[in-house]
């Protein structure tokens, strides 16, 4: 009869102290795992082509003229219909621009085509957060250091409780309100939390340092 061995419930002790998954793994292991990364980077890139290119152009023209189309039909929002008709236009535009485009352009998955537009480093976006801070906050702290807690400012954006590690604070029972809040004013709350004002704290950044980069934040986001 065969037994199945069962782990001991974590402790707070242990829960303070999670091990890495690849403590379990030999160096060999660990190597071998970074070649399949490799082979499967090298089959990726070996398919790009005009397919691709023909899909980020494709895409970028259909957010302009969805952008064109919701304001022309704003333009006559007194008119329900109108109305709905824009708003939904202008809501898949911004979807479009923030998580298919700018996202992955700014990430430099469209860098192969070397064009001077479609570039990781050139491509602005019309968020309230400047590119430049979005690209040190996204990928490179968060891509870097991918969910590790006082590397990763994205696990939890610093007012959620997300991970059973992070430390318990009373204002956490909260979270249902806020992220309610922050479902509003998400790109605002990816603007501010992309200032990193726990800097100030740890002595990266001065005050003048933050309050100049809250300078560059538009007043109203770009539409």
């Amino acid at each position: 009869m065969s037994t199945i061995q069962i782990d001991p419930p974590q402790t707070a002790q242990n829960l303070d102290e999670p091990a890495s998954p690849l403590a379990a793994l030999s160096t060999e292991q660990i190597e071998q795992l970074g070649r399949e990364f490799d082979a499967i980077h090298d089959e990726v890139y070996a398919d790009l082509g005009d397919r691709d290119s023909r899909y980020i152009r494709s895409t970028i023209t259909l957010h302009r003229q969805l952008v064109l189309a919701a304001r022309a039909m704003l333009m006559g929002s007194r008119r329900k219909p109108l109305w709905l008709g824009g708003t939904a236009a202008l809501s898949l535009a911004k979807i479009l621009e923030n998580m298919e485009i700018g996202h992955n352009v700014m990430h430099g998955q469209w860098d192969w085509m070397n064009d001077p537009d479609i570039n990781s480093q050139n491509w602005d976006w019309d968020t309230a957060s400047p590119a430049d801070a979005w690209r040190h906050s996204h990928n490179y702290e968060h891509h870097t250091f991918t969910n590790i807690r006082g590397k990763d400012r994205d696990l939890g954006y610093e007012i959620m409780r997300i991970d059973p590690h992070q430390k318990w604070y009373p204002v956490y029972l909260l979270q249902p309100l806020y992220n309610l809040i922050l479902m509003g004013f998400f790109e605002w709350g990816v603007a501010v939390h992309d200032l990193d004002h726990g800097a100030i704290h740890s002595g990266e950044k001065s005050k003048e340092q933050v309050i100049e980069e809250r300078m560059e934040l538009p007043l109203f986001p770009r539409q």
